[in-house]
């Protein structure tokens, strides 16, 4: 784990309305600078499950290359540098940010840094922030200080290079949007990059696997275990109707408010590679409740897993393939009494 590049450019306005100010840096920082403490922050800014996942593309098309796009493999061509190139990134999140609607966007110091993670090489872009802050001196003395905010990530994306130039998955993008509709479009159309589009199945998914997977932590029985998975289908419901966010920590306090953070290791595990903000598949969610009916004196009910497997329905017919054991000897012995 160690950052190989890294350069800071500063493109902010002050005030709302105010003109995009510049400041691009001619080489870059010095690696040296960097203590082990500094250079584990920032690359632990893109280490965490708070961030989505995706790839490269215009509208929704990702056999198209945005700007960024052009510019990476500019560089990984080796056709301009590791300067030139986020200079000519900070030039274009100058000119969007600069655009009418986006007045009230005040920008920020722009860390572009290529760092080695786990047999990959990354290129990370981050929006970080200027704080105030306390500074001590030798002789204990107080004195105010502005320094750069680390210990957040407002705004970034880190790119896996390795995975994006051998073309090894479309999930080669993690990045932070911030929450709200005008925070996220700026930047994702400046990363030019797009949530998978197969996010919400595989997400969904996951969720329902990884809920599992902890109810039989708590040895929790097949029922206990389907009661988690409906408290967590109507919370996603009712979430959504409200037009929220479906974000798993909330999901934790819902379902398991007694162990929110085990439940939340599970989820985030290298397994489930769940993220705060969860993509929720309508057609999967349907599959955390049991299909149920009742009429004429039937009553049936079963997992909807079951479905298009041991359970099918033909011409009218629900055909099982399989019963419980206990219905079956009831059968069994309804048919021997019917015959004496």
């Amino acid at each position: 784990m160690a950052i190989k590049n890294v350069i800071l450019h500063e493109v902010t306005r002050n005030k709302d309305g105010d003109l995009v100010v510049k400041n691009l840096r001619d080489e870059e920082n010095s690696i040296d600078g960097l203590g082990e403490k500094l250079t584990e922050q920032l690359i632990d800014l893109f280490s965490q499950a708070t961030l989505n996942v995706g790839e490269f593309g215009v509208d929704g098309d990702a056999t198209l290359e945005p700007a960024f796009e052009q510019q990476l493999k500019k560089f990984t061509n080796r056709e301009i540098d590791f300067v030139r190139t986020t200079k000519s990134m900070s030039e274009r999140f100058a000119d969007i940010i600069s655009e009418p609607k986006l007045q009230s966007v005040k920008g920020g110091i722009l860390a572009f840094y290529i760092y080695e993670y786990k047999n990959s090489e990354l290129l990370a872009v981050a929006v970080l922030n200027r704080i105030e802050g306390i500074n001590a001196s030798k002789a204990l003395d107080l004195s105010s200080a502005t320094i750069i905010d680390l210990n957040r990530l407002h705004l970034g994306a880190s790119i896996n290079i390795t995975e994006w130039s051998e073309g090894l998955t479309s999930r080669y993008i993690k990045f932070k949007t911030g929450r709200s509709v005008e925070m996220r479009d700026y930047f994702e159309s400046f990363i030019g990059c797009q949530r998978d589009k197969q996010a919400a199945t595989r997400e969904t998914t996951a969720l329902k696997s990884a809920i599992k997977t902890y109810s039989a932590a708590l040895n929790l029985d097949h029922d206990a275990t389907q009661s988690k998975l409906d408290s967590a289908y109507n919370f996603i419901q009712e979430q959504q109707k409200s037009g929220k966010e479906i974000l798993l920590s909330h999901i934790a306090n819902a379902v398991f408010p007694d162990s929110v953070g085990a439940f939340l290791d599970i989820a985030k595990n290298d397994e489930h590679q769940l993220s705060e903000e969860i993509a929720i598949s309508p057609a999967e969610l349907k599959r955390y409740v049991r299909l149920s009916g009742r009429g004429n004196g039937v009553s049936i009910s079963f997992d909807n897993d079951l479905f298009g497997k041991t359970i099918n329905y033909q011409d009218g017919k629900l055909i099982f393939d399989e019963i419980p054991e206990t219905l079956k000897q009831s059968i069994i012995e309804l048919q021997r009494d019917t015959q004496r």
